[in-house]
């Protein structure tokens, strides 16, 4: 089958989407699929940013639209009868549109599935409650609850946020995949040392590293040596951070390293002891989800896409705010043995969300879609 994954961010913009985006399209093509995605996202360097560019990057088939025009950041204006066009000289069998917060191609891509004709997933990788209303009546305005195409987001509090913006139309969920034996540490931590913390995301606001960061020297205070804290990722807020925790004297307990690819996180986790996932708006969570596939309990809020693979006392532990935070992570450092037992159970049990369960789920929905533009299927 011939696959179109649309999607306004990709690689080598970096991100939960655009690497998921890239994985979904290699693991199908592993699987004997043909995929390509479209995107108006600039391509690597050494590649002309003009017109329509093709371009291979890591073994998957790229076409990149707009460039040479006015635009912001990823996005170009890309008008419907050149997307249209672009399917159609593709030859494609089923489109796969991937919806975040901000997505014009992706939206177009979506409203388009009845003038094509082809099977559409639209798959929802954000969080919409915070802009229902605003969703809601773009939706309103094009009928989108009837648009002949298979929703889905990536989790079940995300798909809730979906539904109620689509006034109840059906919504399926098709989490993010991985592989978790590639995340595994089959090796227990030494319980002889200072147990270390980690957490792994972007520093913006909405991924809460502010409020984690503040949970963490409150819990400096009040246990001093007992602890050490890594927080990995880049953003806008990490020079505001550091400064922070230079400001508190704290840099040799807390260690902000900025951006890391896979192979240094894996390495971090090895040597980590407990996960903190903070964001209270959070779609799915694919680094927690690895973190839990490495062998680590995870401590997430409730509410987030994060309790999808995350129950509570199983794999982790799930707070309902930043004072529940600080006191679960300040009780299990004065009970390093629970940390232990929910970490022998995390690394003797992988979590049910694989790539083999979200390929079988995304052809499921390409079927779907299938019968909504009265066809019997597409695989």
């Amino acid at each position: 089958m011939r696959i179109a994954h649309v999607t306004d961010v990709y690689l080598p913009r970096l991100g939960g989407v655009e690497l998921q985006v890239h994985d979904l399209a290699l693991r199908q093509r592993s699987a004997g699929h043909d995929t390509v995605v479209i995107t108006t996202t600039a391509p690597p360097p050494g590649l002309e940013p003009s017109g329509r560019v093709t371009d291979r990057l890591a073994d998957v088939e790229v076409l990149r639209l707009g460039h040479g025009r006015i635009g912001a950041g990823p996005y170009r204006g890309v008008s419907d009868d050149e997307l249209v066009a672009t399917l159609a000289a593709l030859g494609i069998d089923a489109v796969h549109v991937h919806l975040s917060t901000f997505s014009p191609l992706a939206w177009a891509a979506a409203r388009l599935a009845g003038r094509t004709g082809l099977p559409t997933v639209v798959s929802v990788h954000s969080m919409w409650h915070d802009i229902a209303p605003l969703v809601r009546g773009y939706a309103r305005r094009r009928h989108a609850n009837r648009w002949p195409v298979a929703w889905a987001a990536v989790s079940s509090v995300a798909a809730a946020g979906v539904r109620d913006a689509l006034d109840g139309a059906p919504v399926d969920v098709l989490p993010n995949g991985i592989d978790p034996g590639a995340w595994l540490q089959p090796g227990a931590p030494d319980p002889t040392r200072v147990p270390t913390v980690i957490s792994v995301g972007r520093m913006v606001r909405r991924k809460q590293p502010r409020p984690l960061l503040r949970t963490l020297l409150a819990l400096r205070a009040t246990r001093p040596g007992a602890f050490t804290a890594v927080l990995v990722g880049d953003g806008p807020l990490l020079p505001a951070l550091r400064r922070e925790v230079d400001r508190a004297g704290a840099a040799d307990d807390i260690v902000l390293t900025g951006a890391l690819d896979r192979t240094a996180i894996r390495a971090r986790l090895a040597a980590a002891d407990l996960y903190l996932a903070p964001a209270h708006r959070e779609s799915f969570g694919i680094a927690a989800l690895e973190a839990r596939s490495a062998g680590l309990p995870v401590i997430a809020r409730t509410g987030s896409g994060v309790a999808d693979f995350i129950r509570d006392g199983v794999d982790g532990w799930l707070v309902g705010s930043e004072a529940d935070l600080l006191a679960t992570v300040g009780a299990l450092l004065d009970a390093p043995d629970r940390i232990a037992a929910i970490g022998r159970h995390n690394r003797a049990v992988p979590p049910a969300v694989n790539w083999d369960a979200v390929l079988n789920r995304a052809s499921a929905l390409y079927d779907r879609a299938a019968g909504h533009q009265g066809r019997v299927g597409v695989r």
